[in-house]
């Protein structure tokens, strides 16, 4: 028995209409063809499909019992190009993206946000952890994506570099120090300074350059993003020392931006497991990823 889709579909088309004439407006073919069709499908089942009344085609029991199984398998022919089309869409796909705090308020939504207008149907999980190495161990386990502040030194990640800004020194506006072209460590000494959170390594870096040269401030405050630090500053709470582009030291409101003299730097990386190919969504996210670098 050789039954094809185009004798289905003409059979299916006139038990809904139940007549010839529409189901072949229906189908876009002529009234010959869709006859053609019921007959040849009627001769590979076998037995009648329709008796006719006057011009209604009325369906024969046996018909009406095909006809479930055809309506079954139509909406199954359905329900898979609806999954194709999703799956062309990336209607089922997830990204996954963690990330330090210093990269939450800004750098992780606006590549978040990228993402979304390239892959519309997809969806997307941004989650943010208190360390570099937290951040690590999740992107080992399951995340497509990680951003801290570090090239990751286990071998088992790629890593792309995104920036390598400079530090800088941020006053508060009408502060002593306001009117120097460069800052250094020694000017520090003594002030009330914000520093990121403990489990930063940029935090770590800083401590150990001012720990070298026996410098001392007074930490009294600290918090895990430099949207909170620069804020914190401006409130005259302290100075602290950053991490940001040119362009973003220029714009910091109520604060001062000045140039900070160590050899320091921030740096911004996206890695991902080498372990585990890259789906098709994440490849998407790490080309935009990439696309940043050629803008800035």
């Amino acid at each position: 028995m050789k039954i094809t889709f185009r004798q289905v579909d003409a059979f299916r088309s006139v038990v809904s209409t139940g007549s010839v004439t529409e189901a072949a407006t229906m189908l876009g073919i002529s009234q010959p063809a869709v006859s053609r069709l019921i007959a040849d499908l009627e001769a590979e089942v076998g037995f009648a499909l329709f008796q006719r009344s006057g011009r209604v085609l009325i369906p024969t029991d046996e018909a009406r019992l095909l006809v479930q199984e055809v309506r079954q398998a139509v909406s199954g022919m359905e329900h898979i190009k609806q999954a194709a089309t999703a799956i062309g869409s990336f209607g089922h796909a997830r990204l996954s993206l963690v990330t330090t705090p210093a990269f939450a308020t800004q750098l992780a939504p606006d590549l978040i946000s990228s993402f979304a207008l390239a892959c519309p149907e997809a969806r997307a999980r941004l989650e943010f952890e208190a360390n570099d190495d937290s951040v690590e161990w999740l992107v080992s386990q399951s995340f497509d994506f990680g951003i801290t502040s570090s090239v990751p030194s286990n071998p088992s990640f790629n890593s792309l570099m995104l920036s390598d800004d400079d530090v800088y020194c941020v006053l508060p506006k009408g502060h002593r120090l306001e009117d120097k072209s460069v800052i250094h460590a020694r000017d520090l000494a003594d002030e009330s300074f914000i520093s990121y959170m403990g489990s930063s390594r940029f935090r770590f870096e800083v401590d150990r350059f001012f720990d070298a040269k026996s410098i001392s401030r007074s930490l009294k405050y600290e918090t895990r993003t430099t949207d909170g630090v620069c804020r914190l500053v401006a409130r005259g709470l302290g100075v602290s020392i950053v991490g940001m582009s040119k362009g973003r030291s220029e714009t910091v409101p109520g604060c001062a931006v000045l140039p900070f003299a160590a050899p320091l730097n921030f740096q911004t990386v996206l890695f991902w497991s080498n372990n585990r190919p890259l789906s098709a969504v994440a490849n998407i996210f790490l080309e935009i990823a990439k696309d940043t670098l050629s803008t800035d």
